[in-house]
């Protein structure tokens, strides 16, 4: 049996993340902020909000050297009697530049549920990610998808064209497989989405419009995790 990669206290995760900031051989640092709102907030073609509107926000560490860390936050509704109501993520990563044209990342995230008393669900997860030019590819995987001892992997293929200095035309694709996802009704799926973004009076803006493979006898067009097609709306501000 594979020992799952987990760090079962947030509290400890953090104090890592703090550790390796203060250890980091490094002359300056950015801090930034993010608060945003959604209208449905959507984890990989599944929603988390029972299709319901989230406010999200995030504190970010940046270092010179590639090294970077942050918190991120999220209303939640697993549905009704479900006490989940909030997400909690933290990471840690490096990224750097492999030539004039090629670069990659590499993350460590923790997702968790804090005053979720059902269970528990939080979990681990490795990504990795290559960058060219406007495209980007990355991979996720994690062998205790929601501290359920399965593993879960997920693809995504990402490009963002400037229309002009002010629009940009965004695509996606993502592909969810692994054990966990076999052991479902669902099965693997992909999700896509195409969309178009830019920013305005400081604001971050977004509207795309998702689209999930998944059999419309497992479809979900109401409630929690919802997985119908749908049109997504974001407006966020960094400071």
């Amino acid at each position: 049996m594979k020992k799952a990669i987990s760090l079962k206290s947030p509290a400890l995760l953090a104090a890592a993340i703090g550790a390796v900031l203060l250890s980091a051989s490094v002359k300056a640092a950015e801090v930034s902020g993010t608060v945003g709102f959604t209208n449905d907030y959507r984890f990989r073609g599944i929603s988390q909000t029972a299709g319901d509107a989230a406010i999200q926000g995030s504190l970010d560490v940046a270092y010179d050297n590639g090294v970077y860390a942050g918190i991120w936050g999220s209303n939640l509704d697993f549905g009704s009697g479900d006490d989940a109501n909030l997400e909690v993520d933290y990471y840690v990563g490096y990224g750097a530049d492999i030539n004039d044209s090629l670069s990659y990342d590499l993350s460590f995230n923790y997702y968790s549920y804090p005053g979720y008393d059902a269970g528990d669900i939080d979990y681990a997860e490795l990504i990795g990610a290559l960058y060219y030019g406007d495209l980007s590819f990355s991979f996720g995987y994690t062998n205790d998808y929601g501290n359920s001892g399965e593993s879960a992997q997920y693809l995504a293929l990402d490009y963002s064209y400037a229309i002009n200095d002010m629009i940009n035309l965004d695509m996606h694709a993502g592909h969810s497989f692994g054990d966990y996802w076999g052991s479902t009704d669902i099965d693997d799926y992909e999700d896509y989405s195409i969309g178009l973004s830019g920013s305005a009076a400081g604001l971050d803006l977004s509207v795309s419009y998702l689209i999930n493979s998944v059999d419309s006898s497992d479809e979900v067009n109401n409630g929690a995790f919802r997985n119908d097609d749908t049109l997504l709306l974001s407006v966020s501000r960094t400071f």
